[in-house]
């Protein structure tokens, strides 16, 4: 496996976008004020914002399937934090359908026509793994597919637990939409485990015979949801990818399904970290521009007081950090080298983080940006409630914690070594590793017993978040990230656990604190430089950054006004400054 030193690359330099999406950005699909729109409307224009991302990237199916750099390069590209929606319905429409059914279509020809369509956007497509009574318990789950005796396949939701719990998959967007359906494939009465199938879903104005959908609330940050229910469907025989026989172990077979999730995962996290930097650029240009007025009458810069600063560093230092690693778990990701438990154990570190730097980060940017961060338009609680939304899709991040640190704990695999055991951070995951070890080792009763569910799980998390952010620190170190941006991220990845350090190491809560000044001082007469190489700048409709753009987002607002005579007091006379009083003597 290669080691941090083997992935050292040339000077680190910021990832902006491409000459692709940049000039795609400042269009009027791009910057039009969602505000006015009902919500059939923004349906409409997130399918066109989505299909524009998609025929600008044009991937191919080897740029997807073999994980290229355009394939990465759509998970990192900024615009996609314009609009949360779209980058769902591209992540979901490349990475989880045309990657699952790319590898069946080089060997398929009649697969090849529909594979182009979904490249193309001519289609939409949907994958439905999760079902509404399983959640992360997906390798039970209900739905089946029973091979019939005329070679075609039955697909049917056999219980209400059973529904498909998913993106809405109704017909909108005036597009026709396809899935991936997992179900249990079932022949002559005998479970073969789960396979994937073709299932076409509706012509973009109705659903198909025996489908039926169900669309509840708007989720909170993210698309609406719905269930989707299959009653007796009828597939021909090529709908299914994949072959009839038995396989020799269910659960890897299930794995092998699925094999695009964990792709997901690490891709949905770079699309995370770049709606991140687009949030920070927004607080860092609103808190320059923003005024408060100090004790002599002055008026001063927000940004001007420390606790001003901090957060909004902070989240500066972070975006540039976890940028490194996304990097790095993606090149180890396309290694087939490489076992692929450490893979996805790489890939679930980086998510552990990039949701915990960003749910932390995104709530102070808001909060230090008063009330202007509570509105969706301006970019930062928005994407603070995607984000929330798109780390519950790929399932429990707690569940996913314990079930990666359980599988260290006992040997089963491990993760790469410190490049440095002496760091800060390294010492930090050495020691949470040892305690969770020791007690593994004392209670000595199988990792399944009930004092491992009491004494061990709660440390899960906590050690997956040590290793990733040691593994952070020293990627971004290998990439030639700014040593200061470093110094501060180090100093904050503490002080998620002062205490250890004060325990075991010796150093005081001052020092911490003293660290991080030292990294805040020595950063922040940059901060508009940083911003600046965040390459936020083209992907930012937030109207609160600049005077001029906030009194553009104020003309547009709809008004009232009125000439109503209405006096709350009796007996007095309420008018307007241009009705002078002397005029009715």
């Amino acid at each position: 496996m290669g080691s941090f030193e083997e992935f050292q690359k040339p000077s680190f330099t910021a990832l902006h976008a491409s000459s692709v999406t940049a000039s795609l950005a400042s269009t009027s699909l791009f910057q039009l004020d969602k505000s006015t729109l009902n919500e059939q409307e923004l349906t409409a224009i997130t399918y066109k914002r989505a299909k524009a991302i998609a025929r600008a990237y044009d991937l191919t199916a080897q740029d997807i399937v073999f994980l290229k750099s355009k394939f990465w390069g759509l998970h990192t590209d900024q615009i996609c934090s314009m609009d949360g929606e779209a980058a769902t319905l591209l992540t979901i429409q490349y990475n989880l359908v045309a990657g699952t059914l790319a590898p069946f279509a080089f060997q398929r020809e009649e697969l090849q026509p529909l594979l182009q369509d979904i490249l193309d956007f001519d289609v939409s497509s949907q994958f439905l793994l999760s079902e509404v009574g399983h959640g992360l318990d997906s390798p039970h789950l209900e739905t089946t597919a029973t091979l019939l005796p005329t070679g075609e396949f039955d697909l049917h939701t056999p219980s209400p637990l059973a529904a498909k719990w998913t993106s809405t998959t109704s017909p909108t967007g005036n597009i026709p939409r396809v899935a991936i359906v997992i179900a249990q494939l079932m022949i002559a009465g005998v479970n073969h485990g789960v396979r994937a199938f073709i299932v076409s879903l509706d012509d973009g104005k109705k659903m198909c015979s025996g489908i039926t959908t169900k669309i509840a609330a708007s989720r909170t940050g993210g698309t609406r949801h719905g269930l989707t229910y299959f009653d007796h469907v009828y597939l021909p025989y090529e709908a299914l990818l994949g072959s009839l026989e038995m396989p020799k172990n269910l659960r890897q077979n299930f794995l092998e399904v699925i094999w695009r999730v964990g792709i997901g995962s690490l891709a949905s996290s770079n699309m995370s970290i770049a709606a991140f930097k687009t949030s920070a650029y927004v607080a860092g240009r609103h808190s320059i521009r923003r005024r408060v007025t100090a004790r002599n009458g002055t008026p001063m810069p927000a940004i001007t007081f420390r606790p001003q600063q901090a957060p909004i560093m902070h989240a500066v230092a972070q975006a540039f950090v976890l940028e490194a690693y996304g990097k790095y778990a993606a090149s180890e990701f396309k290694d087939p080298r490489i076992d692929p438990r450490i893979r996805h154990g790489i890939a679930a570190t980086l998510r552990t983080i990039v949701h915990q730097h960003c749910q932390n980060g995104l709530y102070s940017l808001a909060e230090r940006c008063g009330g202007y961060g509570l509105f969706e338009y301006n970019q930062v609680i928005e994407n603070q409630l995607s984000l929330r939304a798109v780390a519950l899709a790929e399932g429990d991040g707690l569940a996913l914690c314990i079930r990666l640190a359980s599988e260290l704990l006992i040997g089963r695999y491990g993760l790469p070594s410190p490049a440095d055991p002496s760091s800060f951070l390294a010492r930090h995951e050495t020691g949470l590793f040892d305690e969770a070890r020791a007690v593994v080792i004392r209670i000595g009763e199988g990792h399944n017993c009930e004092t491992f569910n009491r004494l061990v799980l709660p440390l899960c998390q906590p050690l997956i978040e040590a290793i990733g952010h040691r593994m952070a620190y020293e990627a971004a170190v290998a990439r030639g990230v700014d040593s200061d941006l470093i110094a501060l991220y180090v100093a904050g990845a503490m002080r998620h656990d002062e205490s250890w350090y004060v325990e075991h190491l010796g150093i005081t809560r001052r020092d911490i604190a003293e660290m991080e000044d030292r990294a805040l001082s020595a950063t922040f007469p940059r901060l508009e430089t940083l911003l600046e190489q965040t390459g936020s700048k083209r992907f930012c409709t937030a109207p609160m950054v600049t005077d001029k753009s906030w009194a553009e987002f104020v003309d547009r607002l709809p008004g009232y006004e009125g000439d109503a005579a209405f006096s709350a007091i009796p007996g007095t006379h309420q008018a307007a400054a241009c009705e002078s009083p002397f005029s009715r003597l």
